[in-house]
């Protein structure tokens, strides 16, 4: 009994192990770039660590100005240590959520081991959850949702071992990491609470005054979901909007035939066309083409090329719907009612599907994935057992079939360690405005003998990768007003607008923009592609 449970150990760190090196290998350099929301995310932690403000000047806010949005706070006060002792570049903006996925996986382990009190099951889930692609990608990118999913995993597995006091404080604390899961925590919670209230109701007493807190924990966040910061990005994506709707009932009108044009106001009458919109969102999550097939297509969100998830899945999850019977019923209820709810912050806004608001989505595949695996290894024999008189031909089959899948298995996965380590960082280097680091280091060069720098303004954030990668005093910022069109002697312009009439200055312009002037260098991004141009103007002839 001793040897057998020191092995699962070893199989469970060595598990661990490989978490940690998909998350952490090349953290600094894959993804390429710095995305602009990490870049402004590492700015304002760094401006808290030096200022106790952010870079609009905002004494420790609870909700971040972004661009065009505002974001909630944990993961940028997440960001304070972790620049503190790492300093202000690309991989101390991801540790926190290299880590916290890391994490992610030890307590879906402990979770799956509470739900099923069954080790081997336990480890084939938190394996499957370990190589995951959809959390190893968002694992190795400064994303919010990444925080999000494991401050809800540990809350449910808190709420599972009964500490119903730090339970719901974390499961609170997750409402303020992410804003999908504004929606997606409630309606968790209110599911465990009813699948387990036969348990909970003894103690009552105790689960209330907590619960009420918590939500007292919540008002301002309940304030500033109604408010027009709060509601600026759901507006901006929504897909609930009457132009579109009248767009499309005019163009149905036009299209077709005279007796089919009075279907057109039933069609596209709005409550039920956004009705029919918000269902084809929540099933768009679970088509096999975005599961297994090319996933999310914003490249910062998946590798494209394959499923959110591997192909040899479909097999095991398939396999899963046979082995739910195993389960305990309390524990088969929460996972179920776990994959329903994961998509319905995804279904009001564009585009869809969206990996990265539906994160949570990955816990209840990841442990059918490896319910369907447990079963398929450890319960198919004896079915063949049962079933077959011709015991040794059967076990032999179903031996090969056994390895056969498995070898599949792995070499889908060697498959996706050469997309993420080899060509991920070559083909979606511009997702992640891979270019501005040696943008702003050539810059640096040349910088010092002009008074004035006009920088391209062409992806609209250029003055956040100038203040990140020069670590440019907060404090200054803010004491000389400085905004995404200037600040200090940098200028933010347009290809279009005026740069001739200013006097002599340095320009940085996209590669492909014709400037009458004298070429001073090029700037490449990792991979070697030509993006920017920098040029004297109105200097020496």
């Amino acid at each position: 009994m001793g040897l057998k449970l020191n092995f699962k150990l070893v199989v469970l760190v060595s598990i661990i192990a490989i978490a940690i090196v998909l998350r952490f290998y090349k953290l600094g350099t894959n993804p390429p770039g710095l995305y602009w929301d990490e870049a402004v995310f590492g700015y304002d932690a760094y401006s808290i660590l030096k200022t106790g403000h952010d870079h609009h000047g905002r004494f420790l806010p609870l909700f971040f100005e972004s661009f065009g949005d505002w974001k909630l706070p944990v993961y940028h006060y997440l960001l304070v240590p972790s620049i503190a002792i790492w300093g202000l570049n690309e991989f101390a903006v991801r540790f926190p959520s290299a880590l916290l996925g890391t994490l992610t996986v030890l307590i879906f382990y402990f979770l799956v081991k509470k739900l099923t009190n069954n080790l081997n099951l336990s480890l084939f889930c938190t394996l499957f959850l370990a190589v995951s692609p959809w959390h190893i990608q968002f694992s190795r990118g400064g994303f919010e949702s990444t925080t999000g999913l494991f401050l809800v995993i540990f809350g449910l597995y808190l709420f599972l071992k009964k500490y119903f006091t730090f339970s719901f404080l974390i499961f609170a604390l997750s409402m303020y990491s992410y804003h999908a899961y504004r929606i997606f925590t409630p309606l968790l919670v209110t599911l465990a609470l009813l699948i387990y209230w036969p348990k909970i109701k003894v103690k009552i007493t105790r689960v209330l005054p907590v619960l009420v807190f918590s939500i007292v924990l919540l008002i301002p966040l309940i304030i500033f979901t109604f408010s027009p910061q709060g509601r600026a990005r759901a507006i901006s994506q929504s897909a609930f909007k009457g132009s579109d709707t009248e767009a499309k009932r005019i163009d149905y009108d036009q299209k077709s035939k005279k007796p089919l044009r009075f279907l057109s106001k039933y069609l596209y009458h709005e409550p039920l066309y956004y009705s029919y919109l918000a269902t084809k969102a929540y099933l768009d999550h679970f088509s096999p083409f975005f599961l297994f097939s090319r996933g999310d297509q914003i490249g910062r969100h998946s590798q494209v090329d394959m499923g959110q998830i591997y192909l040899f899945e479909a097999i095991f999850i398939t396999a899963s719907f046979f082995a739910l019977r195993i389960l305990q019923k309390d524990a088969k209820k929460l996972m179920l009612a776990f994959l329903i709810i994961s998509p319905i912050p995804a279904i009001i806004v564009l585009p869809t599907p969206h990996a990265y608001r539906t994160l949570q989505l990955l816990i209840p595949l990841a442990f059918l994935s490896g319910l369907g695996a447990y079963y398929f290894y450890n319960k198919s024999s004896y079915y063949f057992y049962n079933k077959s008189s011709y015991y040794l031909a059967t076990v032999t089959r179903s031996n090969i079939i056994k390895i056969c899948v498995a070898g599949f298995a792995i070499y889908f996965f060697i498959s996706y360690l050469h997309l993420l380590f080899v060509h991920y960082p070559i083909k979606f280097g511009r997702d992640w405005q891979d270019g501005y680091r040696q943008l702003v280091k050539k810059l640096e060069l040349f910088q010092n003998e002009y008074k004035l720098v006009y920088v391209t303004n062409i992806d609209q954030v250029p003055y956040i990768y100038l203040l990140f990668y020069q670590k440019y005093d907060p404090l200054k910022f803010v004491q000389e007003s400085g905004t995404k069109r200037t600040f200090d002697k940098y200028v933010f312009v347009s290809p279009e607008e005026d740069k001739y009439n200013q006097g002599r200055l340095l320009y940085a312009a996209p590669s492909w923009e014709k400037v009458d002037g004298k070429w001073l260098a090029a700037v490449d991004d990792s991979a070697g592609r030509h993006l920017f141009s920098l040029w004297e103007i109105n200097g020496q002839k």
